[in-house]
């Protein structure tokens, strides 16, 4: 079971104007953004994103009861289209917990386990671009040398 990590400071630092719109840009499997909802009014409103599919699945269950959030499957790299889209003019917070999740850790199939066996995956969004796999056995020695290297 995954433990979000200082959760309360987090939130609490963020979370500055209850009726505000705020951002988790690394829904993972939503604990962030349960904590951040505790804390909004009736008002606010709390836009998830993730690269994750299984993310996109815990955010679908929530959307389905949580009328104040909204999710958005892509990179929080994309959050400005996304603004756009919406028509957000002013954000109060965005919160990152950048890195692998332990779910992501503990799923041998991910290609993210030190513990496990699994295929040599390694994306974050596993519905497109190429594995880790693919990518080493196209790669040169010296695209190989240069990534580790950098």
């Amino acid at each position: 079971m995954h433990q979000t990590v200082l959760l309360r400071e987090a939130v609490d630092a963020l979370v500055t104007n209850p009726s505000g719109f705020y951002v988790d840009g690394t829904f993972g499997r939503g604990g962030h953004s349960l904590a951040i909802l505790d804390q909004l009014d009736d008002n606010g409103q709390l836009l998830g994103v993730d690269k994750d599919p299984q993310a996109a699945v815990t955010a679908a269950q929530l959307q389905k009861v949580e009328k104040r959030f909204s999710f958005f499957h892509g990179s929080f790299a994309q959050l400005q289209g996304k603004f756009e889209e919406m028509g957000v003019e002013t954000v109060d917070g965005i919160l990152l917990d950048l890195g692998v999740s332990s779910p992501q850790l503990d799923e041998a199939s991910r290609g993210f386990s030190f513990l496990n066996d699994g295929p040599l995956d390694m994306r974050m969004d596993t519905s497109r671009g190429e594995t880790a796999a693919q990518w080493i056995a196209a790669a040169s020695v010296e695209e190989i040398a240069s990534v580790l290297r950098e």
